[in-house]
């Protein structure tokens, strides 16, 4: 079967057609086997794995294992590297919209769900928490796959396919495994966090943030510490420190490079900043990955973050 108004997909205003360049919300991509590729997520990302498998690294999380008939969630302004163990096939959805599942089933609601749970989730894994594609999720991605294969890209068709994702996910995912699989995302407040999660890598310091809200330093604080449980210089120091440690471990660029990117004035900066916070100076983590040694210690060390 073929779509009868393809010209008309093409020359609409709202056709993601001639966007194949840049980031579409809905994308499948093929990777051959042992080629190292890398994904900046400038919105939250949902992958697919459709075939094979792949190891990946983003944040704190290295090495990971991730098969046919997972997902995986990519919190926004992460940088994710991934190797196919053999040949995959990947299906990318982009989310650049507030994450809830219906109208009266938000992101918020999970947290006052765990926060009444009699046991707390366990989320201090070494690697995230994967969706397995159940019934529901493998009909859904193998109608994309076959609207894609026709050039059916429109920005409306895709945004409609996106708000049925979240929707399913609220359908045939329980409310533990939904905890799990968007932990990086919950808060108290979806509003704030999104805006957050979405700006805050613009801003070299908190006061940035707080002007960029128009708050005043006090009350953004005032605002992280209800919505995070945390104080707004720690979580950006902490989401700071996920991205050192992936680009010391997944990237090539010097560090001397990475010291500037970071904003340290100095090496020794640089090797202070590292020492505390992952247990080694910058020099020694790379070269304890790229010979091949365990650096479950150094995740420890950030072992409250993930």
């Amino acid at each position: 079967m073929e779509l009868l108004h393809l010209n008309e997909h093409i020359s609409c205003r709202t056709c993601l057609n001639c966007d194949k360049g840049a980031n579409p919300s809905i994308e499948i991509k093929q990777a051959g086997k042992g080629v190292l590729l890398t994904e900046q997520s400038v919105q939250h990302i949902i992958i697919f794995l459709l075939e094979g498998e792949v190891t990946y690294s983003f944040g704190m999380y290295h090495n990971c294992r991730m098969r046919s008939g997972q997902a995986l969630y990519l919190p926004a302004d992460y940088n994710l590297s991934y190797r196919a163990e053999a040949g995959a096939r990947l299906l990318f959805i982009r989310l650049d919209c507030k994450l809830q599942f219906c109208d009266c089933y938000r992101l918020e609601d999970l947290v006052n769900w765990t926060l009444e749970m009699q046991a707390p989730l366990d989320m201090g894994t070494d690697s995230p928490y994967l969706l397995e594609m159940n019934g529901a999720l493998k009909s859904y991605a193998d109608m994309l796959v076959y609207c894609i294969s026709k050039e059916l890209c429109c920005r409306y068709y895709n945004e409609m396919k996106i708000n049925e994702l979240l929707y399913l996910f609220g359908e045939f995912y329980t409310r533990e495994e939904l905890a799990l699989f968007f932990s990086e995302a919950l808060s108290r407040d979806a509003g704030f966090s999104h805006y957050v999660m979405n700006n805050y890598h613009k801003y070299h310091s908190l006061s940035e943030l707080a002007v960029s809200m128009d708050m005043s330093l006090s009350g953004l604080e005032k605002r992280f510490r209800k919505v995070f449980n945390t104080s707004g210089y720690k979580w950006m120091n902490d989401h700071k420190t996920k991205k050192i440690f992936h680009a010391l471990c997944a990237g090539d660029k010097s560090l001397n490079e990475l010291r500037a990117e970071f904003g340290f004035a100095s090496k020794a900066s640089f090797n202070r900043y590292c020492k505390q916070h992952l247990g080694n100076p910058p020099g020694a983590i790379r070269h304890l990955n790229r010979a091949g040694y365990e650096i479950g210690n150094t995740s420890r060390k950030m072992g409250n973050y993930i």
